[in-house]
């Protein structure tokens, strides 16, 4: 790559867990790695299925903008440019079936998670062996899901942008099925909980809705856009991003649609990927 090259300034869209993180602590190298590149000029971006109501405070502090609840939500700043969520009658149906296939579950809305007593009880036996974050980590893992939850015995009244599941005797994949073409299923890249755990999504939002979006709004072509995440929420944006940067170990499709692999968050892959790219010599002007 020539140093012009190099030195164009960048949008950046980083996948959390998985990518940036693990168990919901981000190491200190990778906080680092972001902040260089951010002072070097480029426009850091997080890119999370996570709702903005369980990412840490001071992650967020770390980016220019975030794009949460796998699309569903963009905001730079304190300006929000998206905010779509289940529409009344499709969340209605939606958790009724969930309680009818015996689930586990949460809705994951912007401002808080909506959980059910039962389910709540269930979620609360994960904060025993939260580990610790270290001195420069951010993100406290499970705490930060926990604390945000709300109990409710309304959960059909409630608004929301993404359902995770993490017990049901019935896989996502068939609850999707039964709702309509316009849920979507996914495995879920938080929790490992086998069969009947995942993510129901409104079909047609998808993290890569954020490149046009912030493309736009920092003035920077979309093909100047970089995308780095491991799961299958992040193949839409992998494959919109002008380069794509995948995590060694991830599913095969996923990896099938890097230019460049990288190590794991443990490993701090993000430091060699930024290296590699030019993302820490300053912008041009």
């Amino acid at each position: 790559m020539s140093s012009s090259v190099l030195s164009r300034r960048r949008v950046i869209h980083l996948d959390f867990d998985g990518t940036l993180a693990q168990a919901g602590i981000m190491p200190r190298a990778q906080v680092e790695t972001v902040r260089r590149a951010r002072a070097a000029g480029h426009v850091m971006v997080l890119s999370t299925g996570r709702p903005t109501s369980i990412v840490h405070p001071d992650v967020l502090e770390l980016f220019d903008a975030a794009v949460t609840s796998a699309g569903g939500h963009v905001r730079v700043g304190e300006e929000l440019l998206r905010d779509v969520r289940f529409p009344e009658a499709l969340a209605r149906r939606t958790v009724e079936a969930l309680e009818a296939a015996g689930a586990s579950y949460v809705l994951e809305a912007p401002d808080s998670l909506w959980c059910s007593p039962s389910s709540a009880e269930l979620l609360e036996e994960r904060r025993a062996g939260i580990p610790t974050p270290g001195e420069g980590d951010l993100g406290r893992g499970a705490l930060d899901i926990i604390e945000a939850v709300q109990v409710t015995d309304d959960l059909p009244s409630k608004s929301f942008a993404k359902i995770s599941v993490w017990s049901s005797p019935v896989q996502v994949e068939e609850i999707a099925a039964q709702l309509g073409d316009e849920i979507g299923a996914l495995p879920n890249s938080i929790s490992e909980d086998g069969r009947g755990s995942g993510e129901l999504h409104l079909r047609g939002i998808d993290k890569a809705d954020g490149l046009p979006l912030l493309a736009e709004h920092f003035g920077i072509p979309v093909e100047d856009s970089i995308a780095v995440g491991d799961g299958p929420n992040d193949l839409g944006m992998l494959r919109a991003a002008g380069t794509a940067v995948v995590i060694r170990g991830s599913r095969p499709e996923v990896l099938a649609t890097g230019d460049l692999e990288i190590a794991p968050p443990a490993e701090h892959g993000i430091e060699d990927a930024f290296a590699q790219l030019g993302l820490f010599e300053p912008v041009s002007v």
